[in-house]
């Protein structure tokens, strides 16, 4: 009886641990979580830079990081001259609105990432930074798919 209550709990402790593990899915180039307690997706460029867009605090953050370099650059970080460039249109990532009634520029970015498809280009850039080389969006769009602004917001 002791061997068969011990191997019980056993189960069950193993089937809760695995259903508080989040396992990361893959979207195209992207992997990551959007939901659960992490709202995070990453991918790497060729030149082996890595964008991150990541949600939490009420706010979306982007970080480009050079693992060959040993650098990180983030957008909540007040760099000058920031944007993240969808196809060669600049957009501001700042979490604050600038005018009443208005999305924040961060919100404007989310939706546009929404919508972006397999040939779509992006590219972290800042006056610290500078360029970073083309990241590919494929996949994106299918990560973010459902996704809402306020999802984001959420985590």
């Amino acid at each position: 009886m002791k061997g068969f209550t011990l191997t019980v709990l056993s189960v069950l402790l193993a089937s809760a641990s695995a259903m508080a593990a989040v396992t990361e899915q893959e979207w195209g180039n992207w992997y990551g979580n959007t939901g659960g307690m992490e709202f995070a997706l990453t991918t790497r460029n060729q030149a082996g830079e890595e964008l991150n867009i990541s949600c939490s605090n009420q706010q979306m953050t982007v970080t480009l990081r050079s693992q060959k370099e040993n650098w990180s650059a983030t957008s909540t970080e007040g760099l000058d001259k920031l944007y993240l460039m969808i196809n060669q249109q600049a957009y501001q990532l700042g979490n604050e609105k600038l005018f009443p009634n208005e999305p924040t520029p961060a919100q404007v970015v989310f939706e546009t990432l929404t919508h972006t498809g397999a040939r779509d280009k992006l590219v972290f850039t800042s006056q610290q930074t500078g360029d970073s080389k083309p990241f590919s969006a494929r996949g994106l769009s299918e990560a973010l798919k459902g996704k809402t602004w306020q999802d984001c917001l959420n985590q």
